[in-house]
């Protein structure tokens, strides 16, 4: 009756669905195993970015283990078993390389929510324009470590798991005034703000977080479209990825179209992991504290590659009953 109530509820929010070829569960949730198992092999050498990908994971498949057939609960019931393996083993190793008080984050629990799925819910323009992909790679990489400082302020100042009042301090909120220079991974980690301090219960006013969120989330879909018009999305596939994760993550489908779910499936080395550039020539932009391991692949990424896996296993099963 629950389940039922909540489909419902969702409903109301989507458009007319997009037909699924029922495989390409299969492949995501392959993709997925694949990924998780080269985290696993690698789990002295990940850092926390990385396990936080494992985390929303873990939290994105609880709650499709909570939607899908009898089937369906096994397979997802298995995947994050695994998931909070590898976190286990991992934490410890991450814990002495971290800047981190707690690790609170990577608890998947606090990222657990009940997604629902809505269409055409931003704006973006209709004409692509090349202004949007110039401004990423005209900027310089920004100094991430004033980001880090508010993240962990978040976390290591409510340790409280039931809602409290946040001691953010006030020179974070200067990233939510209006600003049309920000771009790229300073989009994505004002999101990120948003929601760690949601997740960890933080008061936060429902309608300024969705107005922010919406906000946030239609520049970043803008830097999207018009990236793979103008074909740059190999040259910012880590960018792209956390995109996606995150704002997937609070149920905006325009980041979950076919075609890009098969660019990242294809994307995927044999070996489950994920490089951070599928192009060469940008290796000077790697995201600040990303590993890059033996064979090229970087944490970081490949933890996103966890999570964005996850969200569309989530998604297929929520939202196409056809493919269960």
């Amino acid at each position: 009756m629950l389940k039922t109530l909540f489909i419902a509820g969702c409903l109301w929010t989507t458009s007319v669905a997009r037909i699924f070829d029922p495989k390409i569960i299969t492949e995501v949730r392959n993709g997925l195993e694949k990924n998780l198992d080269y985290i696993d092999r690698n789990y002295k050498r990940v850092n926390v970015d990385c396990l936080f990908g494992v985390a929303l994971a873990t939290a994105l498949i609880d709650d499709a283990y909570q939607n899908g057939t009898h089937i369906m609960d096994k397979s997802s019931l298995e995947i994050m078993e695994k998931s909070l393996v590898i976190l286990k083993k991992s934490i410890p190793y991450s814990r002495e390389k971290s800047e981190w008080i707690t690790d609170a984050f990577l608890y998947p629990t606090i990222w657990r929510k009940n997604i629902c799925y809505r269409s055409n819910a931003l704006h973006i323009p209709n004409l692509p324009s090349f202004k949007y992909v110039k401004k990423i790679f005209n900027r310089d990489y920004i100094d991430g470590s004033e980001i880090d400082f508010c993240l962990q302020n978040i976390v290591n100042f409510t340790n409280s798991m039931v809602p409290t009042r946040c001691f953010i301090d006030r020179r974070c909120w200067k990233y939510f005034e209006p600003d049309e220079n920000s771009v790229g991974y300073l989009l994505t980690h004002k999101l990120l703000i948003l929601q760690l301090a949601k997740a960890r219960k933080c008061y936060l006013n429902d309608n300024v977080y969705g107005t922010k969120t919406e906000e946030l989330c239609s520049s970043i879909l803008s830097e999207v479209v018009n990236a793979d018009y103008y074909g740059y999305l190999d040259n910012m596939f880590d960018l792209y990825l956390e995109q996606v994760v995150l704002c997937g993550y609070e149920g905006y489908t325009e980041f979950l179209q076919n075609k890009w779910l098969y660019y990242i499936l294809k994307s995927q080395r044999s070996s489950g992991c994920f490089p951070a550039f599928l192009d060469d020539s940008l290796k000077t932009r790697m995201k600040r504290n990303s590993n890059t391991l033996d064979d090229g692949c970087v944490d970081h990424t490949t933890g996103l590659g966890a999570a964005v896996l996850a969200l569309h296993y989530n998604y297929i099963i929520k939202e196409y009953p056809a493919t269960r």
